[in-house]
Parts: C-alpha cells; structure tokens; sequence
C-alpha cells in the first residue's frame, strides 16, 4: 500500500482560477523543484501554495520519516470555498449585479506520494 502525505489549506482569501494559474505552472515539476519554482515566482498567491507544499514536506519528514527527495506529486487541487458578498454603492446600471462584489475563497488540498 502507498503512502499518501496530505496537507489541506481551507478558507483561504484569493480567487481559485487565480492559484489554478500557478498549480498549473508547477503541475509537472517534483516537489524539490516546485517549492524552488514557488520561492521567486511573482504571482501573489504563489506564497500561499508554497506554505501548503512546506506543511506537506514538513509532515512527510515529521510523521512518516520520508525525505523530500523522494516525494512526488500526487494531486492538487484548489477547490472553491464559500464567498462573501460586498455592497458597492456606487452606480453600475442595470448589469453587473447591482454593484454587488464577491470575496472569494479557496480550498487547497495536496496530496504527496513516495516515488516508487
């Protein structure tokens, strides 16, 4: 049975096609490189997925004595949360919903696997 390292990321303030943009870009690379990809990139989000790899490599090596050389990617996924909805008062014609705003949030969730 493989062993699976899971580090979740929840209510997390930021758009979710936002931080797809970056998982996307680092989708193909090991977890040595994609937290090294994540340290320079200049997206804004970026530093919010680089907390979720370090909390996964930090649990692999803590809880089940694995180094992060051997870790691969096994899934990520950003997964909508809820949304808060703000009042604009000022005027936006009949379109755009009134001026009503949303705060969006995300869900992270990584899943590491050992290399086999």
């Amino acid at each position: 049975m493989e062993k699976v390292i899971i580090a979740k990321a929840k209510f997390v303030k930021g758009s979710p096609r936002k931080m797809r943009q970056i998982s996307d870009a680092i989708k193909k690379l090991s977890v040595v490189d994609a937290i090294a990809q994540l340290k320079v990139m200049p997206k804004r989000f970026a530093h919010t997925i680089l907390l979720v790899y370090l909390q996964a490599v930090a649990n692999a090596k803590n809880n089940f004595k694995i180094s992060p050389d051997l870790l691969t990617v096994a899934d990520l996924q950003i997964q909508e949360g809820p949304r808060f909805k703000r009042r604009d008062s000022h005027a936006h014609g009949a379109r755009f919903d009134s001026g009503v705003r949303h705060k969006r949030q995300s869900h992270i969730i990584l899943k590491l696997a050992v290399k086999k």
